[in-house]
C-alpha cells in the first residue's frame, strides 16, 4: 500500500513549526539559493538535526515551481497532518484544563480565513478546533501559511456532522456558546466559567439555524463604530482574549 500524497507547506513558519512539533513525516525541504535569511538558517540547522534532506535549488528553477506562493525562499513536502477523533479530542482538552474551550466551525470556507482562526486559537489558549467533512476550508498550504504555523500545535478533529458533535460535546458537560451579531449577551458580559464549545458560523451566513437552535447560550461583541459584525476571524480572535482575559482574571483570586 502506498503512502498517501505529501502536504506541502511555504514559507518559514510554516515549515519550521511542522519540524518542531515532529508530528508529521518530513520528506525533504527545499531552499532557494542565495538566501541569507538568519531565520532560515535556523530551519536548515534543525533539518540536518532531523536528517530531513535539504534540497538547494537555483533561484530561476524555484521561483519557476513555486512563484505562486508567499515562499520566502523554502518549501516543505511532509506527510498529511493527522486528526483526532472527537472523544479523543475532548480527552485531551480535559488533560489540558478543567474547563477546556474547543471551538466549532460552522461553514468558513475561505482557508485564509481559517489558518487566521487557527492561528488566533492557538496563541489565546483554546485547546482544539472541531471541523465539519464538509461546507469548510481544507487543511492545505494556504491554511498552514495563514496559520503560521499553529496548525501545527494545535489538535483538530473532523467530524461528519456539527450537530451530532455538539450533542456528544454536551454528553461531555460541554456548554455550547454561539458568536453571533444578535447574541443575548456581550461576551465581555458573559461568565466563560465551565467546559466551552465555541461555536462561529461563517461571514455571510452565520450560523446555521439549525445549530443556533442547539446553543446553550449565544454572545454578541460589542461595537460602536459603523460597521455592524466583523469577519470570522476577527470575531473568533475577540472572543477568544476575552475567555484568557478571564481565565487569567480567575487565577489572581
Amino acid at each position: 500500500m502506498s503512502e498517501p500524497k505529501p502536504d506541502f507547506l511555504y514559507g518559514i513558519n510554516p515549515v519550521l513549526e511542522a519540524l518542531k512539533a515532529s508530528e508529521r513525516r518530513c520528506y525533504r525541504v527545499i531552499v532557494e539559493e542565495g538566501k541569507t535569511n538568519p531565520r532560515l538558517k535556523s530551519l536548515v540547522e534543525l533539518c540536518h538535526v532531523h536528517r530531513v534532506k535539504v534540497e538547494s535549488v537555483s533561484k530561476t528553477e524555484f521561483q519557476k515551481r513555486y512563484r505562486s506562493y508567499s515562499h520566502q525562499g523554502v518549501i516543505g513536502y511532509f506527510s498529511v497532518k493527522e486528526t483526532l477523533e472527537l472523544e479523543k479530542l475532548i480527552a485531551r482538552a480535559f488533560r489540558e484544563s478543567p474547563q477546556p474551550v474547543l471551538v466549532l466551525l460552522d461553514g468558513i470556507q475561505d482557508p485564509q480565513n481559517l489558518g487566521a482562526i487557527i492561528r488566533s486559537a492557538e496563541a489565546l489558549g483554546i485547546q482544539g478546533v472541531v471541523l465539519p467533512k464538509h461546507r469548510v476550508a481544507a487543511l492545505n498550504e494556504t491554511v498552514a501559511k495563514c496559520s503560521s504555523g499553529a496548525i501545527e500545535q494545535l489538535p483538530v478533529s473532523w467530524v461528519t456532522n456539527l450537530a451530532q458533535a455538539i450533542d456528544e460535546l454536551k454528553g461531555a458537560d460541554f456548554w455550547v456558546v454561539g458568536i453571533d451579531p444578535q447574541g443575548e449577551t456581550p461576551c465581555n458580559e458573559f461568565k466563560f466559567e465551565m467546559p466551552i464549545a465555541l461555536l462561529l458560523g461563517s461571514e455571510g451566513k452565520g450560523i446555521r439555524p439549525l445549530l443556533k437552535k442547539a446553543c446553550d447560550f449565544t454572545v454578541s461583541i460589542p461595537m460602536t463604530g459603523s460597521m455592524s459584525s466583523l469577519n470570522a476571524s476577527a470575531a473568533g480572535a475577540v472572543t477568544f482574549y476575552e475567555i484568557l482575559r478571564q481565565q487569567r482574571e480567575r487565577n489572581k483570586k
